[in-house]
């Protein structure tokens, strides 16, 4: 409809005088393409359109042009065109270069510039900067551009310079400007060039690309304002102001396009007198695959002088890193080779559920998943396996490959529809164990004395430092957590194998199976070496297969801003107060309070952010940390939806956190709870007698000292220390009842300092309900009503984004590292008061320093800060194997 109305007002009443001169078109102008983008998405053939594009890209990106045209049809459009371009990396620059060859020749001379119609070539390159870090959406770019030729007059040493501004406003409008020409080139005898203005608007009334309309301007200025208005020059000169919109409509691979502008033909016979109105059109259809896309379409026109109708043809290929939305489905030879090697983290996690996902709403298709080097844990297993039957309930199916394996690879191998084990691996599914270590005998024979204090009797992390050995309300909830979780997967596993409960507690106990023993009692279904997994696969579905990794490289959005989403907020690791920081050799991950509350609160403010999923892996840590993060949550929640989804670990300050929430999922496998808090403290007084060092304490004040690890705690002290616990789990007890709807006294019974299984968790009511971060998001968007198309995820970013490598190396080397052993011997043992003196303070953080491997073994909230610390941190020391 719009093109409709467009052609109606560009093709006017014209003279109807005979013959066909030709389009009139400058000789700086590129060739036809299938529709032209200033405004809107970015591809390579921005070095030439609007370089200011450039910046918008996701990855290399490569584009072939072409255009041909009747010489009968009078365009001078015809030619080819090769452009490359890449974003350099942290998005400081993006560059490009293009190569045009341009052929201009019509059947009827154009009068005193013949020449202008000889062929020509052009190359240019390019070059963009994103300034989205300070104005959201906007970009600009230059391109340089020299023409050259052997046979045409005008071409030769010809030199052109661009300059372009690009702003995507939001997800439904993009503006941008091209200044063309900048430099006036002199086009041989026929003077300068004058600067070509090209503004153009683009809309997308869906937010997205199921729906694009464009218009824009060519105007060129030279003169006064009569001339500008007046009828264009000789044909290498078109209108003053030639207008031209677009339409593009559809959506998932496909689209079509069509594009119209306004140009000039002239009569054969009076090219320097008159000028008639016309219209180009072209129209096709563009098909996408994630790194390949081709569109093409027919070129046509009216009021062209006797050549009205179709005009030739123009097509794209394109190349790129980033992957686009395609329509194709899975092919049938294809397999998907989904390997876990060398994932731990939850954002790893992520990127495979959505991958599986993915290839779900593409029905059809295998998934071959290997298991060999994974860092993943039970509870994230668990998600994967969610993910790879809701790939089997849309027809897909699913193969598992394990090279020996413990329980928890056999968990999820156990959900595919065919297991293909090593033939030389060894099946070492011999159940579950956990390992926690008891260092009170040790600390008593160096002299040390652990005082800690603690609330409650479930709060087994204290009785590591103090005991040879768990109490006995420590060890019954050990051991229900073990039972908890065994009985989860026995069950699944012979629901996916069809077998009874105790049928596959009889495998675990035969363990470990030799490869053919577990093919002979139905463990496995077949054995085959890495190298001969085609031909097994090949056997088993009755075809050819092609074993391929999934599509690599960025997602393109698809949108022009960050589209309404919901946002994944990580929080990973330790709890504490200050920066976050993660040191990987060490395995050290630090969730810092001023880092987390700084993003939630600019997830509060970004309007495009819709609901927040507060993905949390932590066994918790600092109290006044957990507090900081809950309060933002808690403000955030008052403006949008925030849904907790637990990972493998929720507990103590991390369930601290989860009660900001309005829904909590969790996995059966999590662990969670532990609602106590402690206050950890070392008495090294005996330590120091042993080696003959006296600590001299100089203080003013009746508890200056309560918290120096140079002296134990007095009566007085430790009633002090036991009423200031006591007022923060009061406070945690609250929270947890009013986020529970529950008692005090209700939640105190499933506290004081209590761990729990997911499924446990369920039933007591400290979560909702069963389910990872695709359910959480899922949920999150319905209650944000964030509008989906059917058969689509809803959008997700994660944060905070990932540090670089840059911040990374500047953290570790740069960060002043207080320990509480040296810190309390300052004026009043205060936090942040140090002694000029002290030894034990600095930059303690170095590789080459011993004491950071020691230290990596505790909770890094015992030893992180400045001075001890209330702190809730579930059960860090024990390890579950299996």
């Amino acid at each position: 409809m719009a093109l409709s109305c467009l052609v109606a007002l560009l093709c006017g009443p014209r003279s109807a005088l005979a013959g066909n001169g030709g389009e009139a078109r400058s000789i700086l102008r590129e060739p036809d393409r299938p529709y032209g983008v200033v405004a809107g998405e970015a591809d390579a053939s921005a070095v030439v359109q609007n370089p200011a594009n450039l910046a918008y890209l996701y990855g290399f990106n490569a584009v072939i042009d072409f255009a041909f045209n009747t010489k009968s049809s009078g365009r001078r459009g015809s030619g080819l065109g090769v452009f490359a371009a890449v974003p350099l990396p942290w998005q400081i620059l993006s560059l490009g270069l293009g190569v045009q060859g341009l052929w201009r020749e019509q059947v009827t001379s154009g009068g005193n510039v013949d020449t202008a119609d000889a062929a020509l070539g052009k190359f240019t390159i390019a070059a963009a900067l994103p300034l989205m870090r300070w104005a959201p959406g906007l970009a600009i770019g230059v391109q340089y551009s020299r023409l050259f030729s052997g046979v045409n007059q005008l071409a030769p040493g010809l030199n052109q310079v661009d300059l372009a501004l690009s702003w995507r406003a939001n997800r439904y409008l993009s503006l941008a400007l091209v200044a063309r020409n900048l430099n006036a080139p002199r086009t041989g005898t026929l003077g300068r060039a004058a600067p070509v203005f090209d503004p153009e608007l683009a809309l997308r009334p869906l937010g997205d690309e199921r729906l694009e309309f464009a218009f824009g301007m060519r105007t060129r200025f030279g003169g006064d304002v009569d001339q500008i208005l007046a009828s264009p020059d000789p044909q290498i000169r078109g209108y003053a102001l030639q207008p031209r919109g677009r339409v593009l409509v559809g959506g998932r691979g496909v689209r079509l396009y069509a594009e119209a502008e306004r140009v000039a033909y002239f009569d054969d016979d009076e090219t320097k007198v008159q000028s008639f109105d016309a219209v180009r059109f072209s129209a096709g259809v563009q098909f996408d695959t994630p790194h390949f896309g081709i569109a093409a379409g027919a070129n046509a026109g009216l009021g062209t002088r006797g050549a009205d109708g179709l005009h030739g043809a123009s097509a794209r290929v394109r190349f790129s890193r980033a992957r686009y939305a395609e329509v194709l489905p899975v092919r049938p030879r294809r397999v998907t080779r989904i390997s876990l090697a060398g994932k731990r983290d939850d954002r790893q996690l992520a990127e495979l559920v959505w991958t599986i996902d993915e290839l779900a709403r593409r029905r059809g298709g295998v998934i071959l998943v290997e298991l060999r080097g994974t860092g993943f844990g039970a509870a994230q297993l668990e998600e994967i396996r969610e993910a790879l039957l809701r790939f089997q309930d849309a027809g897909g199916r699913v193969v598992a490959y394990l090279e020996g394996g413990a329980l928890s690879h056999y968990f999820l191998a156990a959900s595919a529809d065919r297991i293909i084990a090593h033939p030389h691996a060894a099946l070492s599914i011999t159940g579950l164990t956990t390992r926690t270590l008891y260092w009170g005998e040790l600390l008593t024979r160096i002299g040390v004395k652990a005082e800690f204090v603690r609330i409650a009797e479930y709060k087994g992390t204290p009785e590591v430092w103090s005991r040879a050995g768990p109490t006995a309300p420590v060890a019954e909830q050990n051991r229900a957590l073990m039972t908890d979780l065994w009985n989860h997967m026995v069950r699944v596993i012979g629901r996916s194998r069809a077998r009874d409960p105790a049928v596959v507690s009889a495998w675990i106990d035969a363990a470990p199976w030799q490869p053919d023993d577990a093919r002979r009692r139905g463990l496995v279904d077949d054995l085959a070496w890495p190298d001969e997994l085609d031909a097994k696969l090949e056997q088993w579905l009755g075809r050819r297969v092609r074993i391929e990794p999934p599509p690599a490289g960025p997602d393109r959005p698809g949108t022009w801003r960050d589209p309404a989403h919901v946002a994944i907020l990580h929080i990973s690791g330790t709890l504490v107060t200050g920066e976050s920081l993660n040191l990987p050799l060490l395995r050290l991950e630090l969730a810092g309070s001023d880092t987390l509350a700084k993003q939630i609160a600019r997830l509060r403010e970004d309007r495009d952010v819709k609901a927040v999923v507060v993905r949390i892996d932590s066994r918790g840590g600092s109290v006044r940390a957990a507090q900081e993060i809950a309060r933002e949550l808690d403000r955030t929640r008052a403006r949008k939806p925030v849904v907790i989804s637990m990972g493998r670990a929720a507990a103590s300050g991390g369930y601290y956190i989860a009660t900001a929430g309005q829904y909590i999922f969790a996995n059966a496998t999590t662990v969670t709870g532990s609602i106590g808090i402690f206050l950890p403290k070392l008495d090294l007084s005996g330590l120091l007698d042993k080696v003959g060092v006296n600590a001299e304490l100089l203080s003013i004040g009746d508890r200056a000292t309560m918290r120096s690890y140079w002296k134990p705690y007095t009566d007085d002290e430790r009633a002090a220390a036991m009423a200031g616990i006591q007022a923060s789990y009061d406070l945690f007890i609250e929270r947890v009842a009013a986020a529970r709807a529950m008692t005090p006294e209700a939640a105190d019974a499933l506290a004081r300092g209590r761990i729990w299984s997911g499924v446990r968790a369920l039933e007591v009511g400290l979560v909702d309900s069963y389910g990872g971060m695709h359910e959480a998001v899922d949920r999150a968007a319905r209650m944000a009503e964030l509008p989906v198309r059917p058969g689509a995820e809803p959008s997700v970013r994660h944060y905070p984004p990932r540090p670089t490598l840059v911040q990374q190396l500047r953290r570790v080397f740069g960060l002043d590292l207080s320990l509480p052993l040296g810190s309390a011997v300052g004026l009043g043992g205060g936090p942040g008061i140090h002694p000029m003196t002290d030894p034990m303070t600095g930059r303690a953080l170095s590789f080459a320093d011993p004491l950071l491997r020691t230290l990596s073994l505790l909770p890094a909230s015992m030893w992180h800060g400045d001075a001890p610390e209330a702190l809730a941190v579930g059960p860090c020391h024990v390890e579950i194997d299996g």
